[in-house]
């Protein structure tokens, strides 16, 4: 048996007074709340950590998003039409049924005219892969179609070791833009420092049980760009390439392992690609040669 209670107008005048006491408690938090928010510091809107926004797909044509359930988590660089290079950390573990890799993207929200999706088909970690110091982070992802390349939003780039008379690169991502934020939804780039490197030295808080100057790269936000604005990688920004123009041509030399943080002085190491040229090689073949492009025709006046 169900025992209702009898309700009485003296009951019903007192719960009108509890729900309306209530909702000024409601609003009064609400108020609190958003005077609070307004008072905290916005987040930077044009940051890798710092940096600004890469406005254009042709900017960095070569870098990827790669995607666990459709949802931005790691980057990586196109190495050829059906391989990308990353980090063995980035992939490791991961389901293969739920990765994609994704070209020619600038914008995680809206799709890019040469924007390509396109699923993973295996994962290649190095042999020598440790995930306890993060030594030989590096891995190969094989896709299940080949990335079509037009050269100019979507297209491969090389690898090369650091040019040593250069002592800055640029770092890219849609990693967050504060500490302990969320993926960024646009494409962000920065210039880093190279920071000198020896068998004693450690980099920032990373000594030689997590860093070997043979293999990695230390990087910090740059103190005096000139080139482009200074930025620091942070969390989802892991697996995105290092770059320096050598000669003429974006070069990739380095691919971010990890990072101290997110803040001006925060570290970040790299892993240097070219330590690894015959794993890569005999594992995903040649690069490709870029087509020379055709000479317009010439008529007779």
């Amino acid at each position: 048996m169900v025992i209702r209670r009898n309700t009485t107008e003296s009951d019903w005048h007192f719960q009108t007074l509890l729900l309306i006491d209530n909702m000024k408690s409601f609003i009064l938090l609400l108020a609190f709340a958003f005077c609070l928010s307004s008072a905290l510091p916005a987040p930077n809107s044009d940051r890798i950590y710092g940096g600004a926004l890469a406005d254009s797909e042709n900017k960095f044509p070569y870098i990827v998003s790669i995607t666990d359930t459709d949802r931005h988590y790691c980057n990586g660089f196109i190495y050829s039409a059906r391989w990308i290079i990353t980090t063995a950390s980035c992939v490791v573990g991961r389901t293969v049924s739920k990765l994609k890799v994704i070209a020619g993207q600038v914008s995680a929200i809206n799709l890019d005219v040469k924007e390509q999706k396109i699923s993973v088909y295996t994962i290649t970690a190095s042999p020598l892969y440790n995930a306890t110091t993060g030594y030989n982070d590096i891995a190969l992802v094989k896709l299940t179609a080949d990335i079509v390349f037009d050269y100019v939003n979507v297209d491969f780039i090389g690898y090369n070791e650091a040019d040593t008379t250069q002592t800055t690169a640029t770092a890219m991502g849609w990693g967050a833009t504060m500490e302990g934020g969320l993926e960024s939804v646009n494409l962000r780039y920065g210039e880093v420092d190279l920071v000198p490197m020896d068998s004693t030295t450690a980099c920032g808080a990373y000594d030689n049980t997590k860093f070997n100057f043979a293999t990695m790269l230390c990087t910090v936000s740059s103190a005096d760009a000139t080139a482009t604005p200074p930025g620091s990688p942070c969390e989802y920004d892991e697996g995105s390439p290092l770059v320096q123009t050598i000669g003429t041509a974006p070069t990739a030399i380095g691919i971010l392992s990890k990072t101290e943080g997110c803040s001006a002085t925060a570290h970040g190491v790299y892993i240097r690609v070219s330590v690894y040229y015959s794993w890569i090689a005999n594992t995903a073949g040649p690069q490709p040669i870029r087509p020379t492009p055709t000479p317009a025709p010439q008529f007779d006046v």
